[in-house]
């Protein structure tokens, strides 16, 4: 698993690639979004377009740092979701709480529009 940081602008755009299965991977991913609301980073956007599988020690870290942005006021968002990741994110009911666009460029046109 790889993970990198893109800047668009004023947004990071987090890229993880392969499979985030509650490992280091998933450790890896919790303290790059972390560190982003840590030190401000207002608007984030986590693409998941190049992520195959996603357990539920991931998902538990992608709730607590919607959770965490939130508190803060900054905006956290995903794109890019497979559908199979998608059923689950549905089936758990966190497609209401969590923000997910399509795809990249309405995340970040949605992001622009603050």
């Amino acid at each position: 698993m790889s993970l990198h940081v893109e800047r668009v602008g004023e947004v990071a755009v987090v890229v993880p690639e392969g499979m985030l299965r509650g490992g280091k991977e998933t450790d890896e991913l919790q303290n790059v979004l972390r560190k982003l609301i840590y030190d401000g980073q207002k608007k984030t956007i986590l693409d998941l377009a190049k992520t195959s599988h996603i357990t539920s020690l991931a998902i538990g870290v992608l709730t607590g740092v919607h959770a965490s942005a939130k508190t803060k006021g900054l905006r956290f968002c995903m794109c890019n979701i497979e559908s199979r990741i998608q059923s689950v994110l549905l089936t758990l009911m966190l497609l209401n709480i969590f923000v997910v666009y399509p795809n990249r460029a309405e995340a970040l046109k949605a992001l622009a529009e603050d």
